[in-house]
């Protein structure tokens, strides 16, 4: 089955010019000092390789975005083939381009990339994947000066898509089309390696490249191990060897780096994240934002020159290593969901610094901090890249969802999670959560309330499914992302993103001047009740004082109360399931 289709070129560039407004500008020469491409003329450079090398790469459109212009794809492999066989054979590097696209680096970095391999010569054991710019609508709301603390370029796009959604934050709860494209485009290539460039904020240093590294602890150890000693020193190693040397992400610890820097905890609402759970090594190149830009291209296109190269040489070993990894994750059957720094583990490492300061602020008076650049240090600093789980939870056989919930049926199917019904009618003995407690955000978080601090119980219970309500098995590759997603507590779980509040909310209640009776009853009738009921009005005062509360305590053990309240209603089966019960389903 084809997933991807080519562009109609010339139709299509009719139509970006029309939409656009103007015809496409020329493309930028390598490097330019202070100017990035366009959505307009990153089309037209891609297009014009494809054009010029057409056994050797594709230029193709996937799904649509919120601004209404498919998401572009480029392709390129020495055999020219881009069959399902030939990408299974194969290392994939997948790069990610304008996610932010006030962020435009690996943007130009990737164009004179894909021109360098074309021309030089492409490796034999990797397919470069290019996204040139992912966020299609920000890239079209161009301006000069929303990316307030960065050194140019002269002009560039929005953080915002089309509908003023960060997509780095989308990639759970799948609100913006560009996300359902992503997931078509990162499922078929099944990349061994994804890179999501940016540019970043925060404190002033020498370094003009720093790097996010998909959290060690979280990843699958094969990966971890492999990442932690091989690819990523090579990759600091080549990066000083061309004069850019890099270090972690700079997240200080405290207000500058001088008291360390903290590992970033890339949940799955990140991309990285995200692509980490299938398997994928991820990481997020982030050139400093107040180095000209020239000099942060330049040090994005050397990142992926590197990779490129490293992959190509260490293509057997690096399979290898994702196969194990792989049949370990099916195996494996705890899971940790949530993770704090430790704050008593770290390594040092070589930074190269400027001096934090305090001088006395024009504008507000107080002191203010500043890095003075006549004052360069070279030193080591402390960095707490270790976290800790709090949580644990066991992999369930199955998960069972309601046909009533099948939005989140879609969602599963959107990132290739084999999902199956029931032929008939069925009663199951399986595990269910009550929802006993959670935080809100007080403001939208990216057009959401997000919870967290999720505690839960499971509970035992018998439930009647319906004919056709959907069986969803775990243990296969994809197993992270079904534990992510369905279990609540998650940080990133579709309860979190609130999905399921509709059963958050109580639907039937009582009067009080009627429920009295029954409530009076109740106490007569059960004297465990009773003394329970008792001992909690001598030990909580405002309980004592409440009589509302009192009658609500005691209703919410009467069979008047509903069962659905607080009940997350996507069950865990702990045993297997005859296969002759289900039916796939599409």
């Amino acid at each position: 089955m084809e997933i991807f289709s080519r562009f109609k070129c010339t139709f299509c560039v009719l139509i970006f010019c029309l939409i656009t407004g103007n015809s496409f500008a020329q493309t930028p020469a390598p490097f330019l000092i202070n100017e990035t491409h366009t959505f307009a003329s990153a089309f037209k450079a891609y297009k014009n390789m494809a054009e010029r090398y057409p056994t050797k790469c594709q230029f193709q459109q996937i799904g649509s975005s919120d601004y209404g212009i498919p998401v572009p794809l480029f392709l390129m492999n020495e055999s020219g083939l881009f069959t399902a066989a030939e990408i299974e054979s194969k290392n994939v590097i997948l790069i990610n381009n304008a996610i932010h696209p006030g962020e435009p680096c690996g943007v130009d970095a990737s164009i004179k990339l894909a021109q360098d391999l074309l021309e030089g010569g492409l490796p034999k054991n990797v397919i470069i994947a290019i996204i040139p710019i992912y966020n299609v609508g920000g890239a079209h709301n161009r301006n000069c000066c929303s990316r307030a603390n960065q050194n140019g370029p002269s002009e560039y796009g929005f953080r915002g898509n089309a509908k003023n959604l960060d997509l780095n934050r989308d990639f759970i709860k799948a609100d913006s089309k560009n996300t359902l494209a992503f997931y078509k485009i990162f499922h078929y290539l099944n990349p061994s390696i994804f890179i999501d460039t940016h540019t970043s904020n925060g404190a002033d240093y020498q370094h003009t490249m720093t790097l996010i590294t998909s959290q060690l602890n979280k990843m699958n150890p094969e990966l971890a191990t492999y990442t932690r000693d091989k690819l990523n020193p090579y990759l600091f190693n080549k990066m000083e060897e061309g004069n850019y040397p890099m270090v972690p992400y700079v997240h200080p610890l405290g207000k500058t780096p001088d008291d360390g820097i903290i590992d970033y905890l890339e949940t799955p609402r990140y991309s990285t994240g995200y692509t980490n759970l299938f398997n994928t090594i991820s990481y997020v190149t982030e050139a400093h934002m107040l180095k000209t830009y020239e000099e942060r291209v330049k040090s994005t296109y050397l990142f992926l020159n590197e990779m490129v190269t490293y992959v190509d040489n260490n293509h057997v070993e690096l399979t290898e290593v994702r196969n194990k990894a792989r049949k370990a994750l099916i195996e494996k059957k705890e899971f940790a969901l949530n993770w704090i720094q430790n704050t008593t583990q770290f390594d040092t490492i070589p930074f190269l610094g400027y001096t934090a300061q305090y001088k006395k602020s024009k504008v507000t008076g107080v002191d203010r901090l500043f890095y003075n650049r006549e004052m360069p240090y070279k030193k080591h600093i402390r960095y707490f890249n270790t976290y800790i789980p709090t949580s644990y939870v066991t992999a369930p056989e199955y998960y069972i969802i309601p046909q009533a919930w099948d939005n989140i049926v879609d969602l599963l199917r959107a990132n290739n999670i084999p999902v199956y019904q029931f032929k008939n009618e069925t009663s199951l003995i399986v595990e269910m959560y009550e929802i006993l407690d959670y935080e809100t955000t007080q403001s939208p978080y990216e057009g959401h309330y997000l919870h967290s601090k999720i505690k839960v119980n499971p509970i035992k219970q018998n439930v009647t499914y319906r004919k056709g309500d959907f069986v969803v098995p775990v243990k296969n590759e994809n197993i992270r992302f079904i534990i992510e997603t369905l279990e609540p507590h998650a940080p990133d779980s579709y309860f979190a993103w609130n999905y399921f509040d509709a059963v958050l909310q109580q639907k039937e209640w009582f009067s009080p001047y009627v429920f009295e009776d029954e409530a009076a009853e109740m106490l007569d009738t059960d004297p465990g009740l009773k003394t329970d009921f008792e001992l909690k009005k001598a030990k909580d005062t405002s309980f004592a004082n409440n009589s509302f509360a009192q009658l609500y305590y005691l209703y919410k053990k009467s069979p008047n109360y509903e069962q659905s309240n607080n009940k997350y209603p996507i069950t865990r089966l702990m045993k297997s399931l005859d296969p002759q019960l289900l039916e796939a389903s599409y």
